[in-house]
C-alpha cells in the first residue's frame, strides 16, 4: 500500500527539479536570444542594460514576464545607472515554457525563485491585448551616437529593440 505522502513527496522532488532544469535549458535559449544585447553573462552591454543582480530580474513575475512578452520602450534604472532603449515583444518568436527557462536561467542567478510556464501562459493570456515593442522597418541595429543611452550601439547589429535609426 501507498503511503498518502507519497504524491506529496513526488511533487516536492519534481518541483525541485525544475528549476535546475530550466536553468539549463534557459541558459542556452539565453545565449542564443538575449546575450547579444544583454551580454554573454548577462553584464549588459551598450544601451542594454544588465540582468544579472537586476532588481528587475527579481522583480515578481507578474511585474517581469510582460517585459519580455511585450517589450519595453523608455527610461529604467538598473543598478544605479540609467537606460534608454528599447527591447522587443518576444511574445510571437519564444514558447511559454522558453520564456520560463531564460527567466529561472536568469532568476536563479540572481538568488530568485523559478518561474514557470504556468505563470507565462498566464501573464500572456492577461497581456494578450498589450501592444507589442518591435524594431522598427528595416532597422539594423548597429547606429552609434544617436540618441541611445551612454552611446553605444543598440541591438548589437541585430536590430533587435528598434530605433527607427
Amino acid at each position: 500500500m501507498t503511503s498518502p505522502l507519497f504524491p506529496l513527496i513526488l511533487g516536492l522532488f519534481v518541483w525541485l527539479l525544475a528549476g535546475p532544469l530550466y536553468a539549463e535549458t534557459g541558459r542556452a535559449l539565453y545565449l542564443e536570444n538575449c546575450a547579444s544585447c544583454h551580454g554573454q553573462g548577462g553584464e549588459g552591454l551598450g544601451s542594454n542594460p544588465p540582468l544579472v543582480n537586476s532588481s528587475w530580474i527579481r522583480a515578481d513575475p507578474q511585474k517581469l514576464i510582460p517585459v519580455v512578452l511585450n517589450g519595453y520602450a523608455g527610461r529604467m534604472i538598473v543598478n544605479q545607472e540609467e537606460y534608454r532603449g528599447r527591447m522587443p515583444a518576444w511574445r510571437s518568436k519564444l514558447t511559454d515554457s522558453q520564456v520560463a527557462s531564460i527567466l529561472t536561467y536568469l532568476r536563479l542567478q540572481s538568488g530568485a525563485a523559478a518561474i514557470t510556464a504556468a505563470e507565462v501562459a498566464s501573464v500572456r493570456e492577461k497581456s494578450r491585448n498589450q501592444p507589442a515593442i518591435g524594431a522598427a522597418p528595416g532597422c539594423g541595429g548597429g547606429h552609434r551616437g544617436h540618441g541611445h543611452s551612454r552611446g553605444h550601439s543598440m541591438g548589437m547589429g541585430r536590430g533587435c529593440g528598434g530605433c527607427g535609426m
